[in-house]
């Protein structure tokens, strides 16, 4: 593959192109020098594949990359592409460049880690603008990496019972408590929804969907009024506590709260209420982890079947879907071979069957510690540790520094 390149000097913000034909080209180079943007390395093709040998270089030099991507050429490729370089260097900001200006589209390079998407024939006055606010915000964070926003998990059940909220409640509890990870869960439910019901948490005064109608002030100080904060470290945005009608949640509110969030925290958690709605595919178009959970009776599994059919039409990665089966037992007469070969992907979790113990958990609003003693607990471990890393004991950290002052004294 030919490419242009110049050489990467260490650090500092950078451009790099990936597909774009001569004429975009050479606009994207007079504007980046118009708005003093250092231009690096354009790749005529997706480097899909080829991705350490040519790409990885020009990433990870620099301390922020922004990565202009034409979609037009090949959608999965750009999408893989976008995907990946975001993989290299997590301080890439990604900007999607198509003439297709369709929502699926659009949904599609956001997936990806698209955060901008300018339309064709390029504009040098939109692209300049974009730039001068893409590195407005660089600036802002004291000319530092442009820190990843936190990771968006979306737990939806597929059907009533399948135990969505009572793994969400407990993941989140775990990563808070065991792995120190700033932690939020958002119960989106429009009604009574059950995530302060299982944290024996009392009624707050206000809900996620009131902070969505304030979303023109929204900031960290608003953010921090609205959330209800849980002994375990979690902190929750709840449902509402009536049966009133609520007004329609605007998709682009719902999106620009989500991410907003996960700008603040290192794990948000949406518990979404069941269906294939706009409130859960705008859920799903924002979030990094889709977990499907389902239980292993036959009811079940076919309504499994049927969300799996869906999100696979609607062009959800495979990658970003995770099945979970809670409430399994190995002597089910239905296996985890039956229900992957049913629904053509694999089987992420297994969550056992805990009936006493998550009764106690639910009657006394006391989820499950991470430390206790179960298969339960022990599976939910296993999930939050494949999600962040685990602290070292404090005892060990203390262990070290003293070895090392014993060297250094020595």
């Amino acid at each position: 593959m030919n490419q242009e390149a110049l050489p990467v000097e260490e650090g500092g913000l950078c451009l790099i192109t990936i597909g774009l034909d001569a004429e975009a080209l050479e606009t994207v180079k007079q504007v980046a020098a118009q708005e003093g943007v250092r231009f690096v390395t354009a790749f005529p093709d997706y480097p899909v594949g080829q991705l350490n040998a040519q790409l990885t270089p020009s990433l990870q030099a620099a301390e922020a990359v922004l990565c202009l991507i034409d979609f037009d050429k090949s959608k999965e490729s750009a999408a893989q592409t976008a995907t990946l370089a975001r993989r290299v260097n997590g301080s890439t900001i990604l900007v999607a460049l198509s003439a297709d200006e369709s929502p699926d589209l659009i949904l599609q390079a956001m997936r990806a880690g698209c955060g901008e998407y300018l339309g064709k024939p390029l504009q040098a006055e939109r692209l300049a603008s974009s730039l001068r606010g893409l590195c407005a915000r660089w600036l802002s964070n004291g000319a530092r990496p442009v820190q990843l926003p936190g990771r968006i998990l979306a737990f939806l059940g597929v059907r009533g019972g399948a135990g969505a909220t009572t793994l969400a409640v407990h993941l989140g509890t775990f990563l808070a408590r065991r792995h120190a990870q700033k932690t939020l869960i958002i119960d989106l439910h429009p009604h009574l929804g059950h995530v302060a019901l299982l944290l024996g948490m009392d009624a707050h005064r206000h809900n996620f969907h009131e902070l969505l109608h304030n979303l023109a002030r929204l900031d960290g100080t608003l953010l921090n009024s609205y959330v209800a904060r849980h002994s375990s470290g979690v902190d929750v945005l709840l449902s509402p506590e009536s049966l009133s009608d609520n007004n329609p949640i605007s998709a682009d509110a719902q999106s620009r709260a989500i991410r907003f969030c996960a700008d603040v925290y290192d794990q948000v958690l949406i518990d979404c209420a069941g269906g294939w709605n706009r409130v859960n595919q705008t859920t799903i178009s924002c979030c990094n982890d889709l977990f499907l959970v389902a239980t292993p009776e036959v009811p079940a599994l076919r309504d499994l079947a049927r969300y799996m059919d869906r999100l696979l039409e609607s062009e959800v990665p495979p990658a970003m879907i995770s099945v979970v089966i809670n409430q399994y037992d190995s002597r089910r007469t239905v296996t985890i071979d039956d229900i992957e070969r049913a629904i053509r992907h694999p089987v992420a979790f297994t969550v056992p069957t805990s009936t006493a113990e998550l009764m106690h958990a639910v009657d006394t609003g006391e989820p499950l510690s991470p430390d206790k003693k179960s298969e339960f607990a022990s599976q939910v471990r296993k999930w939050a540790s494949s999600l962040a890393p685990e602290p070292p004991p404090q005892n060990e950290t203390k262990r070290r520094f003293g070895l090392l002052g014993l060297a250094l004294s020595g």
